[in-house]
């Protein structure tokens, strides 16, 4: 006589694959996240170097349409720097854009670069590849969702 239904054995190693199966998932997602931080940690000091390397040029900063030593407009910025080769706008892994522009730091007016980060460990772990690790103090710091790296 034939039994309905799966043995006890069965089911077990269906489990143990299902969870297999999780573990690989959650991995690769630990992977993704990863990557989307190293990524963007590079492009901010990448950008930063582009604005360096336009400033040793031409002695001013890329989008300061009125030369008082402040970026005053991103489009204009990123213009500047593909029109002389040296950077090009590109999103972020998280899907927003790179900003250059200005904010007040430490009661100072500084050029900076904006990109928000809607990941609180995200932005913390961007900190710590950049800067000192804590997203209050120092040359990266965190507003609300965005990190707002300065630019010296």
């Amino acid at each position: 006589m034939r039994r309905k239904g799966f043995t006890l054995l069965e089911l077990a190693i269906v489990l143990v694959v299902i969870g297999l199966l999780i573990a690989l998932v959650m991995r690769g997602m630990a992977l993704q996240s990863s990557a989307k931080v190293k990524r963007t940690a590079g492009d901010i000091r990448n950008i930063h170097t582009a604005v360096m390397v336009y400033y040793s040029r031409k002695g001013a900063y890329p989008g300061d349409t009125d030369a008082d030593g402040f970026i005053d407009n991103d489009a204009t910025a990123w213009d500047s720097l593909a029109y002389y080769s040296i950077a090009f706008k590109k999103p972020s892994p998280y899907g927003t854009d790179y900003k250059l522009d200005t904010a007040y730091v430490n009661s100072v007016n500084r050029n900076v670069i904006k990109v928000v980060v809607p990941y609180a460990d995200a932005r913390v772990e961007i900190d710590k590849l950049i800067d000192d690790g804590t997203t209050a103090a120092g040359a990266l710091i965190t507003r609300q969702d965005t990190l707002v790296y300065v630019i010296e």
